[in-house]
């Protein structure tokens, strides 16, 4: 928590945002934050029309694989991913559903930009932007899924006019 920054008084407003994550992009932040501790192997994402397909292998008794399917979406300006199917070892799976949701749980509790409500895991981008760099507010409105990669999109209210001739009506110190 050393380098968390906690002012949210010189806030980093972001007026308009237009992201797009690869799916080369998702598994790259994948492999870099994935904690050594965490026994998965194999972790890959993949992005389609119909949202986020994780998958990989649980070592137990067994190599467990595992393919997870995540409806993404924006609400109240935070990232949300339902899990909408679980299949382990090529059938769906309630067995090692509860160990991988428990991994899930596990991995949220350690952050406290990532909760999950049920089957649904929330991430607000703001708080972890604020963890990682600087203090943000960045509106998100909108996420898509399309054929390997997420747009995000994020947008003020409304945005700050700029006076021909006058510079900027941006606040000052």
């Amino acid at each position: 928590m050393g380098n968390e920054v906690k002012s949210r008084e010189k806030l980093m407003e972001v007026h308009v945002l237009k992201l797009s994550l690869s799916e080369q992009d998702l598994n790259a932040l994948l492999r870099k934050h994935m904690p050594a501790s965490q026994p998965i192997e194999n972790l890959t994402v993949r992005v389609g029309p119909g949202g986020l397909t994780v998958s990989g292998v649980y070592p137990l008794f067994i190599n467990v694989h595992f393919e997870t399917q995540w409806q993404l979406g924006v609400d109240q300006g935070q990232i949300t991913a339902r899990l909408e199917h679980f299949q382990a070892m090529g059938v769906p799976g309630n067995i090692f559903k509860s160990a991988i949701i428990k991994m899930i749980e596990d991995l949220a509790g350690a952050e406290e930009w990532l909760r999950i409500q049920g089957d649904t895991l929330w991430v607000d981008v703001d708080r972890c932007i604020g963890k990682y760099a600087f203090a943000a507010q960045t509106h998100l409105k909108v996420l898509e899924c399309q054929a390997a990669r997420i747009l995000v999109e994020g947008q003020a209210e409304a945005l700050p006019a700029i006076n021909a001739g006058q510079g900027s009506n941006f606040p000052r110190d």
